[in-house]
């Protein structure tokens, strides 16, 4: 088993861990929102959620191709982690990142992040930063960044409403 670098042989595999691991998160945000907020709301309306997550990571893979790591066993990739390095500002962001299904519940999320910041130590970075959900999709993630250390929380909430359900009227006089 080895943590590498992503070549560019490695994105397919990347493309499809990607669309696995994000579709629990991906539904629990349309169940949040309802369907039909989530398609006036939704980023870049004219790629699917798919594509908008894959792009995301060949993006970065474009143009920071030692910013992308695949978890890999024997020539077939299971995980990968990708991550931005902020010099200027002394910290790393831990961005997408994913593992098959069937290698879930043996550490190996806990693996990646633990290399990614001894990574960001190496380059002289002082704080890492990861976001995610509070949604019960996100759990998994949440358990993961605090078993490697992340100790630091900002808890946010978006709030939406359906103004075509309910019409209170005009408080302004």
């Amino acid at each position: 088993m080895a943590l590498r670098h992503a070549g560019d042989d490695d994105l397919a595999a990347i493309d499809a861990l990607t669309v696995e691991s994000y579709r629990p998160i991906f539904e629990s945000y349309v169940e949040m929102l309802g369907e039909d907020c989530y398609e006036v709301v939704r980023l870049e309306p004219e790629l699917t959620w798919e594509e908008r997550k894959i792009q995301q990571n060949r993006r970065l893979f474009d143009e920071h191709p030692s910013w992308l790591w695949v978890l890999d066993e024997g020539g077939e990739v299971f995980g990968f982690v990708s991550f931005w390095l902020v010099q200027e500002k002394s910290y790393g962001h831990i961005d997408n990142n994913g593992l098959r299904t069937d290698r879930v519940g043996h550490g190996w999320p806990t693996f990646m992040y633990r290399h990614v910041l001894d990574h960001f130590r190496a380059q002289g970075l002082r704080f890492a930063h990861v976001d995610t959900g509070l949604d019960d999709a996100h759990i998994p993630a949440r358990r993961a960044y605090e078993a490697t250390g992340f100790d630091r929380q900002v808890p946010t909430v978006d709030y939406w409403q359906d103004l075509s359900l309910r019409n209170l009227g005009s408080t302004l006089a």
